[in-house]
């Protein structure tokens, strides 16, 4: 019985359980909502709610793309890209998982992106005006999860991003795995 209620108080994020460590009691900050009517970076986003930011960096590379990347991004499959693999944390709460891929001809050094990746791609006079993203539900791996500080097979939502500049071309390609128990995607709907 009682491990039944902890089992019901860890789905409900009253606790927190890790792995060799033990349980504990989740701090309730409230869930961030993320409007999916502007275009923002994650530091932007999280300087609004006046969170402090921080990137741990799982891969910061460049080489050619995969053959999803070419696809996705319109470019030779020749043709170099940066990749920014990221577990985005906000006051030191880890929030999400973020690989983004751009092509070399509008960020050729990953070592520029020290922080945001926007203001990198702004400096060099490629700041993305709109994008295209896709959301659904998803279970994390067990890697994911690790990062993510979160229980095996949590639940997360997974978006796909594309971005683009001003004269339309594609200049940011991202994945990423928000923590399903700290996020509200919100679209405000018109009717027609």
């Amino acid at each position: 019985t009682v491990r039944k209620a902890f089992t019901e108080l860890v789905d409900e994020g009253v606790l927190l359980q890790r792995r060799g460590s033990g349980t504990y009691v989740r701090e309730r900050s409230g869930r961030i909502e993320q409007p999916l009517s502007r275009l923002t970076s994650f530091t932007e986003d999280m300087k609004l709610r006046g969170l402090k930011t921080q990137a741990d960096w799982l891969d910061r590379s460049s080489g050619l793309p995969t053959p999803e990347e070419a696809l996705k991004l319109s470019i030779s499959p020749s043709e170099h890209v940066c990749r920014f693999h990221r577990l985005r944390r906000a006051d030191g709460e880890p929030l999400a998982i973020e690989c983004a891929v751009v092509p070399h001809r509008f960020l050729d050094d990953p070592m520029l992106v020290t922080h945001s990746l926007y203001d990198a791609l702004e400096a060099k006079g490629f700041r993305p005006v709109r994008a295209l993203q896709r959301l659904h539900a998803t279970a994390l791996t067990t890697q994911e999860a690790e990062w993510l500080d979160q229980p095996d097979g949590s639940p997360a939502l997974f978006i796909e991003r594309i971005s683009f500049l001003s004269d339309g071309r594609i200049v940011e390609y991202t994945r990423s795995h928000y923590r399903g128990d700290s996020y509200d995607f919100v679209a405000e709907l018109t009717l027609a």
